[in-house]
């Protein structure tokens, strides 16, 4: 990409200050926030906090939350337009006894003390039919250590009547077992880390995935997804059932006594998630505004997708399909 000299970036600077800009007292009033990103079949919970002015301070007070809490809302769930629940409170976090299940519908109602109503809907979608599962592995040597190419492929399976949107990520939890013994090989003590985080993986895909990447040496580049988390929407294999394949680089699997002192064991799940439309943007706007590099402030701002009525912020539900991938080549 072409450097933009200083003097056009200097001069492209001073012009648009001399652009007009108008500001909206109403809308720097605090708002009533929610992030209620739930899944199927675990309990549900709502997270409510007041938005901060965009043109306020970054400062806050020592022991003080950046986005103050709403810690005095009446939460109310209705499913299927019955019978209402009440949520519970811990600070800022309103948790429902009921656990949301494939194809309800489910209504939110939020009274906040000296605010409007807030509401919001979300149907939970159908669990992710994928079939043809299977991994391959291949040793990458390097010059002081070797890392182990997996290779995940599966068959998703579209559903024709209806619209759907997708999540796929690679999960790893890494667990560490330290032991310590005494002279004679007893064991005195025993203490275990885990550590969880979502992988990095990428996938070649002509009908999923279209990035306005251009790479004249490697054509596949432009249809090629990196990263931890790849979203896209059934517009492309609608009623299909489409092959999928992920390719990633891991630690190798090991499990051995280290000194006799140390038990590590690595575990990678393939989590196919279907979300609601409302769940989906979200996460895809969230994902544009990460994105955004230093000369986009010359483009319109990212705007994240919202479906608080009264309010800011995502009410959405997804359904999973996991499946363990065993990292042992010898299994």
């Amino acid at each position: 990409m072409k450097k933009i000299p200083i003097i056009l970036l200097s001069a492209a600077l001073l012009a648009a200050c001399e652009k007009q800009i108008d500001i909206d007292i109403e809308d720097q009033e605090p708002k009533v926030v929610v992030m209620a990103q739930n899944e199927a079949d675990s309990p549900l919970s709502v997270k409510l906090t007041y938005s901060r002015p965009t043109f306020s301070t970054f400062y806050v007070y020592n022991g003080e939350d950046y986005f103050k809490k709403i810690t005095n809302a009446t939460v109310t769930l209705t499913v299927n337009g019955g019978a209402s629940e009440q949520a519970t409170h811990n600070d800022g976090t309103y948790t429902f006894a009921h656990i949301p299940q494939a194809g309800e519908d489910l209504s939110l109602s939020i009274n906040v003390p000296g605010e409007e109503p807030v509401t919001a809907t979300a149907t939970v979608p159908q669990r992710p039919n994928i079939s043809n599962f299977d991994t391959s592995f291949a040793n990458q040597g390097y010059d002081y250590y070797t890392l182990l190419q997996a290779s995940v492929s599966f068959t998703l399976n579209d559903p024709a009547a209806t619209e759907d949107f997708y999540s796929v990520r690679l999960h790893e939890t890494d667990t560490v077992i330290y032991i310590s013994r005494d002279d004679n090989g007893n064991i005195i003590s025993q203490d275990t880390a885990i550590d969880s985080y979502y992988r990095f993986f990428e996938c070649t895909d002509y009908l999923l995935v279209n990035n306005t990447s251009i790479d004249i040496e490697d054509p596949t580049v432009a249809r090629t997804y990196s990263g931890t988390e790849m979203l896209f929407s059934d517009a492309t294999i609608n009623g299909m059932s489409h092959n999928m394949k992920l390719v990633g680089q891991y630690n190798r699997y090991w499990e051995e006594k280290a000194s006799d002192t140390t038990i590590v064991r690595y575990g990678l799940t393939l989590e196919v998630k279907s979300l609601t439309r409302d769940l989906y943007l979200y996460r895809q706007t969230m994902n544009n505004y990460d994105n955004d590099e230093l000369l986009n402030f010359f483009s319109e701002p990212v705007q994240i997708h919202s479906n608080i009525d009264g309010g800011i912020g995502i009410f959405g539900v997804s359904s999973k399909t996991s499946v363990h991938i065993s990292l042992r080549q010898d299994k």
